[in-house]
C-alpha cells in the first residue's frame, strides 16, 4: 500500500492460547436480567456490557489475540460532561433525480429520490481534477446531512461521540484492524436510532450475509439506503452494527431519529457499543466506507478540522498522532490519527488525509510528533457548525 508508518507496530508475544481462552470465557458470560432485557422480549446479546476498566482490559487481550476486531477502548473523557443542546436538524438542498434512475431498494412510488446539489468543488470531487498544492485555500462543501444515533445526554448516561482511541481509519496505536467506522461506547439495550430518512436495505445477521472481510463480523446489524444520491448518482448508505437485536425489517421506510435497534456486542465486538459507517455505491462493498464524521452534524458551538498531511518530500504520512490545543489552553488537549493506510477512503467532496469531530469553537494549536520529536507546530480556527481545512506538511 506503499504506507509511511510513524508508529510502532508489534503485538505482544506470547499470550495465544491463554487470551483465546480468556476471550472464549468472556463470550460465555451470561448478562444480568434487566429492563434491557424485558424492552428486548429476551432477545439481548449474552455478552455483558463491560466497564471502562474491564473493557480494557479485555481489549488489550483481543489486541494479543487477533487482527480483524472492531472492538472499542473507553472513550477519550475529552468530550464528556459538556451541556449541548440538542442539534436542530437543517433541510440540505437537494434536486431530484428522473424517475428512471436504478435503485438497490424499491420506494413507495411517492417516495421521491433526491441528489445532494452539485457545486463546483462537488463535479471535481466525483470527476477529480490534479490535487491542490498544500495551502492553496480550499472552498469546504459540507454535507452535514445526517443527526446522530444516540440523543445529546449532557450527563453521558448515553454518549453520541465517538471514541477518540480508535476513529475512522486508525488502527488503536498498531493494535487493531483498520476502522472502517467510528464506534459510541453505550450500555447494553440502548435504543439506536437512524441518522436520516431511507428504507431499511438490511436487517438481521450477517452470519450468511457478507458486509465485512468475514461473515459474523457485524453480527445483528441494520443497512439504511437514505433518500439522496451524490452528485455522480452513487448511493449513500449507514451501516448499524453489534446490535443486540434489531427493530426493523428488511423494506421498511424510517425516517430520522426513529428507532432501529439496540446497542449490543454481536460479531467480533468485545464490550457493548455501536460501530456506525456511512457506505457510498454498494452497500455490501467493506471497501465503500467514508468518515462518518463529515456526516454528522456538529453539536451546537462545534465544528470539525480536516486536512491533508504530507512529509517533507510531499509524500502522504499515515497514521500521525495530530493534537489540537485550544488557543487559551482551556480544556483538555483534544488528538485524532492520520488514516493508518489506503483500505478507507477520502471523502469524496474533500479528499482528506485525516478527520477530527465534536471540536468547540475557537482558536486552537495544532501539533505533530514522531517519535517524540515535534514535527509541526501551526494554528487553526474552527467555526460552529463547520469543517475547517487545515494543511500540514512536517519538517
Amino acid at each position: 500500500m506503499g504506507a509511511v508508518s510513524y508508529r510502532a507496530r508489534g503485538l505482544i508475544a506470547g499470550l495465544g492460547a491463554v487470551l483465546l481462552g480468556l476471550s472464549a470465557c468472556a463470550q460465555q458470560t451470561e448478562a444480568t436480567p434487566s429492563l434491557d432485557s424485558l424492552v428486548l422480549s429476551g432477545a439481548v446479546s449474552s455478552a455483558p456490557s463491560a466497564t471502562p476498566d474491564s473493557l480494557s482490559t479485555v481489549i488489550a487481550l483481543q489486541q494479543a489475540a487477533t487482527a480483524i476486531p472492531t472492538a472499542t477502548l473507553p472513550p477519550a473523557r475529552d468530550d464528556a460532561g459538556v451541556a449541548v443542546a440538542a442539534v436542530a436538524s437543517p433541510t440540505p438542498a437537494f434536486v431530484l433525480l428522473p424517475t428512471n434512475t436504478p435503485r438497490h431498494t424499491p420506494l413507495p412510488t411517492n417516495t421521491p429520490r433526491a441528489v445532494l446539489t452539485p457545486t463546483a468543488a462537488d463535479v471535481s470531487a466525483v470527476f477529480p481534477s490534479p490535487t491542490p498544492r498544500l495551502g492553496t485555500p480550499r472552498e469546504i462543501v459540507d454535507h452535514y446531512v445526517f443527526g446522530r444515533p444516540f440523543p445529546r445526554d449532557p450527563d453521558n448516561r448515553i454518549q453520541d461521540f465517538a471514541a477518540r482511541s480508535y476513529p475512522y481509519g486508525s488502527t488503536n496505536y498498531g493494535g487493531l484492524a483498520t476502522h472502517h467506522g467510528i464506534d459510541i461506547q453505550n450500555p447494553l439495550g440502548t435504543e439506536v436510532y437512524a441518522v436520516g430518512s431511507g428504507t431499511v436495505f438490511y436487517a438481521g445477521t450477517d452470519k450468511s450475509v457478507q458486509f465485512g472481510p468475514q461473515t459474523d463480523f457485524y453480527g445483528n446489524l441494520v443497512v439504511i439506503e437514505h433518500d439522496f444520491r451524490l452528485a455522480d448518482g452513487r448511493p449513500v448508505f449507514t451501516l448499524y452494527g453489534h446490535l443486540s437485536n434489531v427493530a426493523v425489517e428488511t423494506g421498511e421506510r424510517v425516517q430520522e431519529q426513529d428507532r432501529i435497534g439496540w446497542v449490543g456486542a454481536t460479531g467480533v465486538a468485545l464490550g457493548s457499543h455501536l460501530h456506525l459507517e456511512v457506505r457510498i455505491g454498494d452497500p455490501y462493498d467493506y471497501g465503500s466506507t467514508y468518515n462518518p464524521e463529515l456526516w454528522l452534524r456538529p453539536w451546537p458551538d462545534y465544528g470539525t478540522i480536516a486536512g491533508r498531511i504530507v512529509d517533507e518530500h510531499g509524500q502522504r504520512v499515515y497514521e500521525a498522532t495530530i493534537t489540537f490545543q485550544m488557543k487559551n489552553r482551556a480544556g483538555p488537549v483534544r488528538d485524532t490519527f492520520s488514516y493508518a493506510d489506503d483500505s478507507v477512503n477520502p471523502d469524496p467532496i474533500l479528499g482528506e488525509h485525516y478527520v477530527r469531530g465534536d471540536l468547540p469553537a475557537g482558536e486552537y494549536d495544532v501539533v505533530v510528533k514522531i517519535e517524540g520529536l515535534i514535527r509541526y507546530k501551526g494554528s487553526a480556527i474552527v467555526e460552529p457548525g463547520k469543517t475547517t481545512w487545515h494543511d500540514i506538511q512536517i519538517r
